[in-house]
């Protein structure tokens, strides 16, 4: 396992994930310190901000790519067969690739936790927590791209699908609120379709986790103000994640090599 989790981490520097992180991470700093200072007020807030959702959304990408692109070249060079020749069971081999893409995350988020010490004025309490939720979300992602990658055996299919899933989960938010919208349209005669509507909403809300309480810019500016959304970060990040990584499990038995 120990040799897995080092090839991980070393195959970030020959796909070049750490250079070609920094340097989205360089150009998402330039791009909030710019747009904060086009604010009229609160400047270091809205930059602080900005840094926070921009750095956030480059994180998800870079790890989204990171994993499918990692998988799909391991099944296509046969190194899946090599290592599974060797004395590691399915499941080790499958815990040892997250292991290492987990790794790999906090490794890269750490310096992204430093750099917004050394520009913003931010909440130091609302940093700590702001990263922790981050790195539970960028858990989250990764096991479903792995999982997503296992099941579909295409790069392109398994990056489009994680993305689909974080876009979904990030603007839950938005279709929790819109569930109450179709008893306001039946109150107004527009009955035809809108129960449909807030049942499908409502299943989405179930199967989706609630990706835009995690990582909330807001925290690095007035730090914690409702703990509400951190009990339902960890019941979220308590149940997804073992969750994906059981269904892994069960994929990975079922394939033949």
């Amino acid at each position: 396992m120990k040799s897995i989790l080092k090839y991980i981490i070393l195959s970030g520097t020959r796909d070049r994930l750490y250079l070609g992180l920094f340097i989205s991470l360089i150009l998402s700093f330039s791009l909030a310190i710019f747009l904060g200072s086009t604010a009229l007020v609160e400047q270091q807030q809205m930059t602080t901000s900005y840094i926070g959702g921009l750095s956030r959304g480059v994180l998800v990408v870079g790890m989204i790519l990171f994993v499918c692109l990692n998988i799909n070249r391991a099944f296509e060079n046969k190194e899946v067969e090599f290592i599974l020749s060797k004395s590691i069971s399915r499941e080790q081999f499958i815990f040892s690739y997250l292991s290492g893409f987990f790794i790999t995350a906090f490794l890269i988020t750490l310096p992204l936790i430093a750099a917004i010490l050394l520009i913003t004025k931010a909440n130091h309490f609302g940093l700590l927590i702001w990263f922790l939720s981050l790195l539970s979300e960028l858990m989250i992602i990764i096991s479903f791209a792995l999982l997503s990658s296992l099941i579909l055996k295409n790069s392109f299919s398994s990056i489009m699908a994680s993305l689909g899933f974080y876009i979904i989960s990030r603007l839950m938010g938005m279709f929790v609120m819109a569930i109450n919208l179709p008893s306001n349209l039946a109150s107004q005669g527009l009955e035809l379709s809108t129960k449909s509507f807030g049942f499908a909403l409502k299943i989405l809300s179930v199967v989706f986790p609630r990706l835009d309480l995690f990582g909330q810019s807001s925290w690095l500016n007035y730090g914690i103000t409702d703990f509400t959304s951190l009990k339902v970060i960890l019941f979220q990040s308590l149940i997804y994640i073992p969750l994906m990584i059981f269904m892994s499990f069960h994929d990975f038995k079922k394939k033949q090599f």
